[in-house]
């Protein structure tokens, strides 16, 4: 019987640079087409030292069989030095090698296992892992072939003088411009920026009308043929979840603001309606947050569609409700609110949440940032009101004290339904493994169903936001985490103690 389980791969980060090393995590993460099948690890000891240190060995080894997944074949990134090419050769996994000479680069050509990677930067070894590895399904080729372009670059522009006028293509003391800002220009600029013979830098031509590239949410949602058939199979699976366990709510609230919680709302809800699509269902998206109904900016609604108020109006007056607007896709039924909206009786919500179950799978709902009480005004009375009907709470939690402290305070009211926590990794090494994080972490898993890990990607959820598109659109590391964070709210229990 042959094994049709997807290939997985390990990152064996051996650079000795912490920036490359940074760089090249975020972009082998973000750009993964499926990050269940990938991880990035980085040793206690990087270059030569990993294989030839006999002192360190015993910690290497203890550090491998900690860190390192069974029988995952590993992707060794190392820059060059003496020696090393003989260490390579008996090797079972692939090895990128950076060198600046092409003396250097000689060296390796007689090793089937090892690739010869120019200059050796983040950008350079990003696009030789992400473009042997296009064929697995890991990364679209689109991708690798638009990083390998920004590689070129750099490497074109390294040492040269630029004016004020290409912030972008400012060269960092390490060699070339920094990644992720060549990455925001080129995946949100206009699409002829893509032709190498231009740079990102020259002017366009008077008179041309910039093309922009759709990143509207057909663009991934239906568009199936860009990836392998399994990402079809895939949604039909998490789509039949959803169906088998019954019809949803899923509140997403939080006691302050700045945790993600409207994205993180919105990304959800985008993923699983796509999901949903596949079997000609849809997902629903409720704005409950009377404080800052905001969150429809980012799936660019048109004005005059019908709200919540609008919708209740309605069911409390025995009429047919308007129909409601949809994302630039019928896979998902948006119900914006109104910003003169002032408060909900138990009943008027109660109303909706009963027709809402009727008619969706799923029903994503974005609270205020309030503790939910019926007697602490209106924006504190909705979330109580709409908790009341959730069969799932999504808390996000940014990595601070205040923040876990907020989720702590969340977790201490009664009759929860069950909990996810939707955990922002920080960026730093330091803030994540500080002992203080770690037993906030610990305190809040003990009480939550789940907690899943959503990157730090502030910078394009800002850009996205600029922009008008969905943010999960600029960042396949999001995309990733909200079809993890989709997925477990498929698997909650259904009909769990409160």
């Amino acid at each position: 019987m042959l094994n049709d389980t997807p290939a997985r791969y390990a990152v064996i980060l051996l650079v000795a640079d912490d920036d490359v090393a940074e760089s090249l995590t975020r972009m082998l993460r973000d750009l993964c087409a499926d990050a269940t099948r990938l991880t990035v690890h980085r040793p206690p000891v990087q270059g030569i030292g990993f294989f030839a240190d006999s002192v360190a060995q015993r910690q290497v080894d203890a550090w491998w069989d900690a860190e390192i997944p069974v029988d995952v074949p590993p992707l060794f990134v190392v820059d060059h030095s003496g020696g090393l090419p003989a260490w390579l050769g008996a090797l079972d996994g692939r090895c990128y090698v950076g060198v600046r000479s092409a003396e250097a680069a000689a060296e390796y050509f007689h090793l089937t296992n090892a690739s010869a990677v120019s200059r050796g930067s983040s950008l350079d070894y990003a696009a030789a892992v992400m473009n042997d590895l296009v064929a697995d399904g890991l990364y679209e080729r689109t991708e690798a072939d638009r990083v390998g372009l920004m590689a070129g670059r750099s490497r074109s522009d390294a040492g040269h003088e630029r004016g004020p006028s290409s912030p972008l293509l400012a060269a960092e003391d390490s060699g070339g411009p920094d990644p992720f800002d060549l990455l925001i220009a080129m995946t949100l600029s206009e699409a002829d920026a893509m032709t190498p013979a231009r740079s990102l830098a020259e002017p366009r031509s008077a008179g041309r009308a910039p093309a922009r590239r759709a990143f509207h949410l057909p663009t991934w949602t239906r568009g199936a043929g860009a990836r392998r058939d399994d990402t079809h199979r895939s949604a039909r699976n998490l789509a039949d979840e959803f169906i088998k366990r019954g019809s949803t709510i899923v509140a997403v609230g939080s006691r302050k603001g700045g945790v993600g919680k409207t994205s993180h709302a919105a990304g959800v809800a985008i993923i699983a309606g796509a999901a949903l699509d596949s079997i000609g269902r849809c997902a629903a998206l409720v704005d409950a947050n009377l404080a800052n109904p905001d969150a429809w900016g980012q799936l660019n609604l048109p004005t005059g569609a019908a709200t919540v108020r609008d919708v209740i109006a309605a069911l409390a007056g025995n009429q047919e409700p308007p129909r409601p607007v949809h994302a630039s896709t019928p896979s998902l039924a948006c119900y914006p609110e109104s910003r003169d909206a002032s408060e909900y009786t138990r009943t008027e919500i109660g109303f909706f949440a009963a027709f809402l179950r009727e008619k969706y799978p799923l029903i994503i709902v974005d609270l205020s940032n309030r503790l939910p009480d019926p007697t602490a005004g209106p924006e504190a009375a909705a979330a109580a009101y709409w908790l009341e009907h959730a069969d799932v709470l999504v808390l996000p939690s940014a990595a601070s004290k205040q923040d876990f402290n907020s989720v702590l305070d969340y977790l201490d009211m009664r009759d929860l339904p069950p909990v996810i926590i939707a955990s922002l990794v920080a960026r730093s090494r330091r803030n994540r493994e500080h002992p203080l994080a770690r037993r906030y972490l610990s305190a809040i898993a003990q009480r939550a169903y789940r907690v899943v890990d959503m990157p730090d990607d502030a910078e394009r959820v800002r850009y996205a936001g600029m922009e008008g598109v969905p943010v999960e659109t600029v960042s396949s590391a999001l995309r990733a985490a909200y079809r993890e964070l989709a997925v477990a709210i498929a698997q909650c229990p259904v009909g769990a103690p409160r």
